[in-house]
């Protein structure tokens, strides 16, 4: 065992050890914070995405009990409990390129994160969470095609690009918001 001297001695080393750590505690944070970005990697039909992780709550299967809701567009998936709460659910990529989901063990339900519209929206896989060192680049889509609306931008990483998805965008959305048929 280590003789250390006296306990001021002790005192002073831990004091040492707490200020280096708090230091490198406040280091690692500064750069969770200002140094990176994190967004969820998915797939809708043969085109990949990012959604903003703070766009999202959580992700998780299909549940296997799904309620169709009557007189409603067919891109409703239905609604489920979720932890006692019903849950709406919107097949996304039925709403976008008018092909409904073929459900299987890769799709997921991502539940938006929005203050008004508890709700989430059925994919055809997710890949898990992209970290990035830095901020999308912020471009409007100029293609034609049905997800331009709702693209936010777009970022690169290791010779991979990925558009960036807004669900704010989407729940903005006229069309979306009035599912009655």
């Amino acid at each position: 065992m280590s003789d250390f001297g006296s306990p001021s001695d002790i005192i002073s080393l831990l004091q040492d050890i707490e200020q280096r750590s708090q230091k490198s505690v406040a280091d690692l944070s500064e750069k969770a914070l200002y140094g990176s970005w994190t967004a969820i990697d998915f797939r809708i039909a043969e085109d990949h995405f990012l959604i903003p992780l703070n766009e999202t709550r959580e992700v998780f299967p299909v549940p296997k009990q799904i309620t169709p809701v009557p007189k409603s567009e067919s891109w409703v998936f239905g609604i489920a409990n979720l932890r006692g709460e019903l849950l709406p659910l919107f097949d996304l990529k039925h709403f976008l390129y008018g092909q409904a989901t073929k459900v299987n063990k890769r799709s997921r339900i991502i539940i938006i994160n929005h203050p008004d519209l508890y709700s989430g929206i059925l994919i055809d896989e997710v890949f898990g969470l992209r970290h990035f060192q830095q901020e999308p680049e912020n471009t409007s889509s100029s293609s034609d095609n049905k997800i331009s609306p709702y693209i936010n931008g777009s970022i690169s990483q290791q010779d991979t690009s990925w558009d960036i998805f807004s669900i704010n965008k989407l729940v903005n959305e006229h069309r979306f918001l009035n599912a009655a048929a």
